[in-house]
């Protein structure tokens, strides 16, 4: 699979909420309009920065969606799709793809650890298959995930088992 191919600066993005912590998705056309006049090339939907992980399943789809419709045509978008639920985070894979996702990014499990450069491949296998026509990016945060590999291992077994693989 070709690499994203982005180039530039790459924004993190908040996930809006109201004072009551609902989401607040009539905020995102401003968000990505003041991106795009600042020159910005891609956006990193549900990451650490966006929160993605403290948010419902639904909660990150209508985001990821959002974001996807507001950004076509202007901004490269990744979407992160890890979850604790390797069902939930296909089903998050298959929905960034439909919803016209550039890539998506995945962490490991948080609680239940992957043995080995192999078993984090697996994982990370389960989730990419969701989105068979996407560019699947490694998102390697291991304060957060506990998840210890060597990248250069980690690299060369996911460019043979997942044909999306295109990067950590």
């Amino acid at each position: 699979m070709k690499p994203l191919g982005m180039q530039g600066l790459v924004a993190a993005v908040v996930t809006p909420m109201t004072d009551d912590g609902e989401l607040n998705l009539e905020l995102v056309p401003g968000i990505v309009d003041h991106l795009v006049a600042n020159e910005i090339r891609g956006i990193y939907i549900a990451g650490s920065t966006g929160e993605g992980m403290s948010l419902s399943d639904e909660e990150r789809m209508a985001t990821a969606a959002a974001y996807l419709k507001h950004c076509k045509g202007r901004l490269k978008a990744v979407v992160q799709v890890g979850h604790n639920s390797m069902k939930a985070a296909a089903a998050l894979a298959s929905h960034a793809e439909e919803c016209g996702a550039d890539a998506i990014s995945a962490t490991p499990t948080g609680y239940f650890q992957a043995e080995g450069e192999s078993g984090l491949v697996g994982l990370m296998a389960v989730i990419a298959e969701a989105a068979p026509a996407t560019p699947f990016y490694y998102y390697h945060i291991p304060i957060l995930s506990g998840a210890s590999m060597n990248p250069m291992s980690f690299t060369e077994l996911a460019a043979k088992e997942i044909p999306t693989f295109c990067g950590i």
